[in-house]
């Protein structure tokens, strides 16, 4: 009896590491960005660090910064703006203050169309305020929804986790039967 109750719990470990193991995995990305970008408006050099890539109907999770450490920067009156070419309206752009880093900003604004799109803002520092525009190409949405992307890729994982289980039980089973038959031998 006492070894069916070290098994089971042994088997609740398992499955507590192995799930906690799943979310550790599916909470890991975004720590480096996918792409940089350097614009310059005016005499200010700025890096745009692309957390995501832009696509339509999806937020853009970008920021942005100073390319000069030593050099303080804010921004303001932000749009995105759709160039030449661009069927596409004006939409207003959240810049904020990233809560980790000093002297980066976090861009939120969800381009609804594919194309080149230019984001104009006013930046204020050292040399003045000056406004101008970035360029940004925005690819289409991608072929499935991410979530749905997801959803396929982690459909074996429950199944995985029922084989598992099944094949503690069975081998439970398994040595409980031969010690039943040991003691019936002996």
């Amino acid at each position: 009896m006492e070894r069916s109750v070290r098994v089971r719990v042994n088997s609740t470990i398992v499955l507590g590491l192995l799930l906690a193991f799943s979310v550790v995995t599916l909470t890991a990305g975004g720590a480096s960005p996918l792409a940089m970008q350097n614009a310059e408006i005016g005499p200010y050099h700025l890096l745009l660090s692309f957390y995501s890539l832009p696509r339509a109907g999806q937020e853009l999770n970008m920021t942005i910064e100073s390319s000069i450490p030593s050099m303080s920067v804010q921004f303001s009156q932000s749009v995105l703006n759709p160039a030449k070419g661009t069927d596409g309206n004006t939409i207003a752009v959240t810049i904020t203050p990233d809560n980790e880093a000093h002297g980066v900003y976090d861009v939120q604004v969800t381009p609804p169309v594919q194309g080149r799109w230019l984001l104009h803002l006013q930046v204020t520092g050292s040399s003045g305020n000056v406004p101008g525009d970035i360029p940004i190409n925005v690819d289409g949405p991608p072929a499935i929804p991410t979530w749905l992307g997801w959803l396929i890729g982690l459909l074996p994982l429950p199944l995985l986790i029922i084989f598992i289980w099944f094949q503690f039980g069975w081998r439970k089973t398994q040595r409980e039967r031969l010690g039943k038959e040991m003691r019936e031998r002996a």
